[in-house]
């Protein structure tokens, strides 16, 4: 704790790391939380993608947001759009990836927040009977319950 005082944050909307090492872009959206982040090594084509991109947690919505769905698949077309420059990804949680791992990823979150802003049940490994955590099938359901709360409906997948 110590070396918290040390830490200075950036200006809001800043672009890049300001630093001498190499060329790191900053890719800020609001999906997992506000004022999240990714990190794009630009001459590496590597992408650090914080708290996304994981291939063993399903997207983790930031329910407190003014529209948390719209919000992830917003930050999923932002990294559609650097995904010709990426060779790596670096999730978080979970393991590395390639392109196509990216692109792949990138699918499967879409897919499973489209299931979850239609009340529906996704097609996800992350969530069903062989999810690689035991309790992310019940993250699972009380993403959708508030979500469905938010919406109006009864929190019962269609």
């Amino acid at each position: 704790m110590d070396m918290l005082g040390l830490i200075t944050g950036l200006p809001a909307e800043s672009a890049q790391i300001p630093w001498d090492g190499p060329k790191i872009r900053i890719i800020e959206h609001q999906a997992h939380a506000p004022g999240h982040a990714a990190l794009l090594i630009e001459e590496r084509g590597v992408l650090v993608a914080g708290d996304m991109l994981s291939d063993i947690l399903m997207p983790f919505l930031d329910l407190e947001a003014a529209d948390p769905v719209e919000d992830y698949l917003a930050a999923l077309l932002l990294f559609e759009s650097v995904a010709d420059d990426v060779v790596a990804v670096i999730p978080g949680h979970g393991s590395v990836g390639g392109a196509e791992q990216l692109r792949s990823r990138i699918n499967q979150d879409r897919a499973y927040v489209a299931a979850l802003r239609d009340g529906g049940v996704p097609d996800d490994p992350r969530v069903g009977p062989s999810a690689p955590l035991e309790w992310l099938p019940d993250v699972h359901r009380w993403q959708l319950q508030r979500l469905a709360q938010r919406s109006g409906r009864d929190g019962t997948p269609e």
